[in-house]
């Protein structure tokens, strides 16, 4: 059974495989927005403050912080995805000597370098949506689109008003600038996913790096302790036999 359910794992339909590819990289925009989300909240707080350095200096490092978490959070799911893709690796290749293999790896989280901008799309599509609607001809649309880009998409909305001024005193196309800051998750998120992945490859590399030392340093331990062994043996003959001519 369980061979089976690897099999089937391994061997899914296209439109499957893209199905919970989707699903996986919308699982992994979850926390990083979240976290995002969050430091909004504070970001807006921040704007209460009366004095203009200090507003935009505490803004930006709640941003920054967001960013951070999101960094952090791409470099483990470059690290988990690229383990899963040396997995399929080991699959594919017993695959074509004809074992099978596959347990419960799951294809859809392999590593790929695409899927980390991709998440970061993902982390950023509240904004083009909210900012979207903000964006639309007519009051009902108009406010509530600038109502849910305030309460959940607060890190692209703030840094453009420093720029244009108080949004409530601005046409409402100027909305459409904040759909500009969805470049910080996109680039944060595909960058550091990537680094992730680089780094885990360099850390197995090294660690079989070592491995292979060890054992190269084992086995030319055991040649010298062959050869010391042959040549105390071959010793010992040889007086035994000066000893016998005598």
């Amino acid at each position: 059974m369980a061979i089976k359910f690897g099999e089937n794992r391994m061997n899914v339909s296209k439109s499957k495989h893209f199905w919970r590819t989707q699903g996986e990289c919308w699982k992994r925009m979850v926390t990083p927005y979240i976290m995002y989300l969050f430091m909004s909240m504070l970001l807006l707080a921040t704007q209460l403050i009366n004095i203009p350095w200090l507003k935009y200096f505490l803004g930006t490092l709640c941003i920054l912080i967001g960013a951070a978490f999101n960094a952090h959070l791409a470099f483990n799911t470059g690290v988990t995805h690229f383990d899963a893709y040396m997995t399929g690796c080991i699959h594919r290749r017993n695959r074509e000597q004809g074992i099978m293999s596959g347990g419960d790896h799951r294809p859809e989280r392999e590593y790929s370098p695409w899927k980390g901008f991709y998440i970061g799309f993902l982390i950023g599509l509240p904004v083009i949506l909210f900012a979207g609607l903000a964006c639309i001809p007519g009051v009902g649309v108009n406010q509530f689109g600038r109502f849910m880009l305030v309460m959940f998409a607060g890190f692209a909305l703030i840094p453009v008003s420093w720029i244009v001024g108080d949004f409530g005193t601005v046409p409402a196309g100027y909305y459409a600038y904040s759909m500009l800051l969805v470049i910080l998750p996109v680039l944060v998120t595909g960058i550091f996913y990537i680094v992730g992945a680089v780094v885990e490859k360099r850390n197995k590399r090294i660690k079989e790096e070592r491995a292979q030392a060890v054992l190269e340093a084992a086995e030319a331990a055991r040649e010298e302790r062959l050869h010391r062994e042959q040549t105390e043996e071959q010793r010992r003959k040889t007086l035994q036999s000066k000893k016998k001519k005598k």
